[in-house]
């Protein structure tokens, strides 16, 4: 929860404790009212902490990193390197209970790699890496982000030149893409204007 929300509940929270110490006043209990009003006190303090700290985007982005550090301790392993992403499809999760969910799932622990200004949590499976990176602000751009840019970058090249390969297929012939997979390959033509392409997996032996 960020800092900014947590000091407004606790403020509602001193807000109700306030008025029932104050209704308590008028009854047989009313030596409860102290314990309430003592408690709302307290809760307005620690409610104003948390929205000053909100305010400042350093303390709350490391307050978030040590609140989530804290909390999921038990499924987090630290990473000293960006894990492997390559040759995996990746999922970039939204926030950090979708991670979790994800985990529960997988039952493997989640990776994070901490620094300065951002923290990437990855959860890698077999064929998928899942993603989510706290960051200090929208700017900051982690180094698993820039590896996830660079593997979608090479992707478009590898998708790029596979693609100007099989476009002037004349006759039927065996390629083998980028993918390390062979297909058979044969052009058909509708008219000397129109002309399709046939693709079908082939194994080479």
């Amino acid at each position: 929860m960020r800092e900014n929300n947590k000091g407004i509940l606790l403020i509602v929270i001193a807000i109700i404790a306030g008025l029932g110490g104050y209704f308590l006043l008028n009854t047989e209990y009313k030596g409860y009212s102290i314990l309430c009003f003592t408690a709302a006190v307290i809760l307005v303090g620690f409610g104003i902490k948390f929205i000053i700290d909100g305010l400042n985007p350093e303390k709350a982005y490391q307050s978030n990193i040590k609140n989530i550090l804290n909390t999921f301790d038990s499924i987090l392993v630290k990473s000293n390197s960006v894990p492997k992403l390559v040759g995996r499809n990746i999922i970039i999760v939204e926030d950090m209970e979708d991670m979790v969910d994800a985990q529960l799932e997988i039952r493997k622990p989640i990776c994070y790699y901490k620094q300065t200004e951002s923290c990437s949590f990855v959860l890698l499976d077999d064929k998928e890496a899942y993603v989510y990176v706290e960051k200090l602000n929208p700017d900051v751009i982690s180094p698993v982000e820039i590896e996830i840019n660079e593997i979608q970058l090479k992707q478009k090249n590898t998708d790029d030149i596979d693609s100007e390969m099989l476009k002037d297929i004349e006759k039927t012939t065996i390629v083998r893409l980028s993918n390390k997979k062979s297909y058979k390959v044969s052009p058909i033509r509708k008219d000397h204007k129109q002309r399709k392409t046939s693709i079908e997996d082939v194994e080479i032996i």
